[in-house]
């Protein structure tokens, strides 16, 4: 009895172990070691290569049972209550779950890039059930320890069910990976409001959106209608959250939806005069899916979401209209009859078209509900918006249809109006305050064109978007331009705004090098504003002519008057002569003639010391 009082006694004296943030740990070392990037290779490397720093510096390694004559059997050393001597060991834990779920993302990431690698899955699914074997036995470990705190628990607790949930999630259990995924949201919630801490809080409340996801993609497909039209936006607001690196099974789902929402065995067109029953089921696809996106969009209640369906749609129906064509190609090549094609080809360029106008339009929307906006960014818009209304008259085929005609020519003189008011203001932002005056008087009468057309349309059902309530608004926003632009032209005019051009005549583009006995006068917040630098000097500078070849070394020779060395000479030849012994007899020869060789040898000796002199010795 004594011996067990005395072991309880030494167990409760163990000190209690500090906090351990695991979120904070492994965000850290996210952020730290490749996954700022994407780049879960890297991050893998790290966890194996730590991990085997611990091992070997805690002396907690692996062991290999090696028998005679039988291969080496590895028995791996887990991690268990009694082994925690100090509170680094609950990094095996964290670190082997996070590089078998590094391992899995690799595999996601390769079976994204390439479907074909099924059997990508499998390992991807075997590596993220290593991660929750790994992650719940920490969970254990802490749950059962009594020294760690309660901060320590909730957070290994929060870890081992985001990992479940994860791993349920890429397993297409949907029940179970929501059940575990709104447990670890519950956890970090609570931790988030019980931190003083607001790095910690930020960490937790980051979890939390990042879970959210995911949490709703298993409620739609836990759902027994997952078809239903009404959550479509709700979806497409899901897929915008997740960003473009999210999940694939977000797109795969809106396909499914939409299929199921516009499954039919006969497509009918009217175009070019004729009527055509689609039977290529890409195009078939594409014709039903325009038609549920008009049912889409009146669900949709920002600009971004009809960007996003009218971007989805356009490029299924570029994929359409490449399949069709080399379906033409091929029948064409075959002298076979391809008239329903072009009608159907011609077709699906008109919503192309359309949809890529009101994806603009969309643009234009958003860009409008933004606080900073220039008038020449919506100006750019709005052309390529009535750009795209002329061309879609020019489609083969729509002439036939006189609505369609008159309809799209109504459309381009209501943006006619709108590009035109965004081009004055362009003008007023420029100080050019007379052009924008006679441009919002332009405005003007282009709201009264496209208001009288438009009045003659009201039946057409092209017309859609364009309203005489939005032409209402315009003119009214042009009427207020108009005043304030007066106002400015008054002011110029006084004296008190100097217009651009005023500007301009007393800043010049010289250096202050060419111009330092001038005085000159610079708007230095004209320039700060324009972000223009005053010039110092020129840089590179300026060239300067030189002559190619400098006359010295050609003509220096013929203007040089040589001294007289003629009394030199005779003495260097009469020493010469002196020591050069005479030959006599029939072997000898005959002396030179003296004055020859003299004269020979004074040209050499002024020739020689004037080559010494400019151009070396030979």
């Amino acid at each position: 009895m004594t011996n067990d009082v005395e072991m309880k006694t030494e167990q409760e004296e163990l000190p209690v172990f500090p906090t351990v943030h695991v979120l904070q740990v492994v965000k850290d070392a996210q952020q730290q070691h490749g996954l700022r990037h994407g780049d879960y290779a890297r991050y893998r490397k790290y966890c194996a290569a730590k991990l085997e720093r611990m091992r070997k510096a805690m002396k907690f390694t692996n062991t290999h049972n090696c028998q005679k004559r039988r291969p080496a059997k590895f028995v791996k050393k887990w991690l268990n209550a009694e082994a925690i001597h100090n509170v680094q060991y609950l990094n095996f834990g964290i670190f082997e779950s996070e590089r078998r779920y590094a391992e899995a993302m690799i595999d996601k990431i390769t079976l994204e890039d390439n479907p074909e690698k099924s059997r990508k899955r499998f390992t991807m699914i075997n590596s993220l059930r290593k991660a929750v074997l790994h992650a719940t036995n920490l969970e254990k470990i802490v749950q059962e320890s009594d020294r760690f705190d309660a901060p320590t628990k909730l957070e290994a607790q929060a870890y081992a069910a985001w990992m479940r949930g994860m791993c349920a999630f890429e397993s297409r259990n949907w029940q179970k990976a929501s059940e575990s995924l709104k447990l670890a949201k519950t956890v970090y919630e609570k931790l988030a409001e019980a931190t003083n801490n607001t790095t910690l809080s930020s960490l937790f409340k980051g979890r939390c959106r990042e879970i959210q996801p995911q949490l709703r993609l298993c409620e739609f497909n836990i759902a027994e209608s997952p078809g239903a039209v009404g959550t479509m936006t709700e979806l497409m607001e899901l897929r915008m959250q997740m960003g473009e690196g999210g999940d694939s099974s977000v797109d795969k789902l809106i396909s499914e939806m939409r299929a199921s929402a516009t499954s039919a065995e006969f497509v009918t067109i009217e175009w070019g005069g004729m009527k055509s029953t689609v039977d290529d089921d890409k195009a078939k696809q594409v014709i039903q899916e325009w038609k549920q996106t008009e049912i889409e969009l009146a669900q949709c209640q920002t600009p971004k979401e009809r960007m996003a369906l009218f971007e989805k749609a356009t490029a299924d129906t570029r994929d359409a209209i490449d399949r069709i064509s080399d379906i033409i190609r091929r029948k064409s090549s075959e002298n076979a009859d391809t008239t329903v094609l072009q009608s159907i080809k011609a077709y699906l360029e008109f919503l192309k078209m359309n949809g890529t106008a009101s994806r603009y339009l969309a643009i234009i929307d958003n860009t409008k509900s933004e606080k900073k906006n220039k008038p020449q960014d919506l100006l750019r818009l709005y052309d390529s918006v009535i750009e795209i209304y002329k061309e879609v008259s020019e489609t083969p085929g729509a002439e036939y249809d006189k609505n369609l005609i008159e309809a799209f020519e109504v459309k381009v003189e209501y943006y006619r109006a709108f590009r035109c008011f965004y081009m004055s203001s362009s003008y007023s932002a420029l100080h050019k305050y007379s052009e924008a005056a006679a441009l919002f008087d332009r405005t003007l009468s282009r709201i009264q064109e496209a208001e009288g057309k438009l009045k003659k349309l009201k039946s057409n059902f092209y017309i859609t978007n364009e309203t005489a309530q939005s032409l209402n608004e315009l003119r009214s926003e042009v009427d207020a331009a108009k005043i304030s632009v007066r106002a400015a032209r008054l002011a110029a005019a006084a004296g008190d705004i100097k217009t651009d051009s005023e500007v301009a005549k007393t800043i010049d583009e010289r250096p202050l090098l060419e111009t330092v006995n001038e005085w000159r006068q610079w708007n230095v917040r004209e320039s700060l504003r324009d972000k223009k630098t005053i010039p110092v000097a020129s840089l590179p500078p300026a060239f300067i002519p030189m002559p190619n070849k400098p006359i010295f070394f050609d003509l220096a020779n013929f203007h040089l008057t040589m001294p007289d060395v003629e009394d030199r000479l005779e003495k260097l030849q009469k020493d010469r002569d002196a020591q050069t012994p005479k030959k006599t007899g029939k072997g000898g020869s005959a002396a030179p003639n003296t004055s020859a060789s003299k004269e020979g040898e004074g040209q050499q000796g002024i020739s020689g010391m004037v080559t010494g002199w400019f151009w070396g010795k030979k």
